[in-house]
């Protein structure tokens, strides 16, 4: 009687669990349903966003609601980010989404290591910032703790993925704008 009992109180869980994410998933919003807030602030997302997922809608519709806390020049950061987004492929996307995770899990020396190679680069003139970017790039290493072969980069780098330093309000705003979804999600 017992075991039964347990039993049922487990599945209660279980189906109030699914529930909950079921709700949490439901249908998001088409372009015409958003309301002017979340239209300013998606717009470079507009073309794309009858096409996106029910998930990923929920994610960048979060984003929007951050966005009216953010100062304006971090608001036009955000959405020269979304436009990047936009335009990379679904290739590109999902390259950027496994440099992101790796960043994200990369021990903290490292991190504080590519924090002031970023401070470093920002001092530089313009001259040798154009000089630095005019190089192919080829490779860019984050390795999450043991040693993990980099992702090979195409020769040109999307600002996207390169600008933005690991502890900074700009790198948390590009992990805003770039939700990691599982990989069926690339759009």
């Amino acid at each position: 009687m017992a075991g039964c009992r347990r039993l049922v109180t487990a599945l209660i869980l279980l189906l109030a669990a699914l529930s909950v994410q079921a709700q949490s998933l439901a249908q998001q919003p088409v372009w015409s349903q958003l309301n002017a807030q979340q239209r300013t602030a998606l717009a470079p997302l507009s073309s794309e966003w009858n096409s996106m997922s029910d998930a990923r809608r929920q994610k960048w519709l979060g984003i929007a609601r951050r966005y009216a806390s953010l100062s304006p020049i971090e608001q036009a950061r955000m959405q020269d980010r979304m436009r990047e987004w936009v335009a990379l492929t679904p290739a590109q996307r999902e390259l950027a989404r496994t440099q992101y995770k790796k960043l994200r899990s990369a021990p903290a020396a490292q991190k504080v290591e590519l924090e002031r190679k970023w401070q470093e680069y920002e001092a530089l003139s313009s001259e040798e910032k154009q000089r630095l970017q005019a190089k192919p790039v080829t490779r860019i290493t984050v390795s999450a703790g043991a040693s993990q072969p980099a992702a090979p980069y195409a020769t040109t780098v999307p600002k996207l993925l390169i600008q933005a330093p690991p502890s900074t309000k700009s790198a948390r705003a590009l992990a805003a704008v770039s939700p990691v979804p599982s990989s069926d999600q690339s759009r």
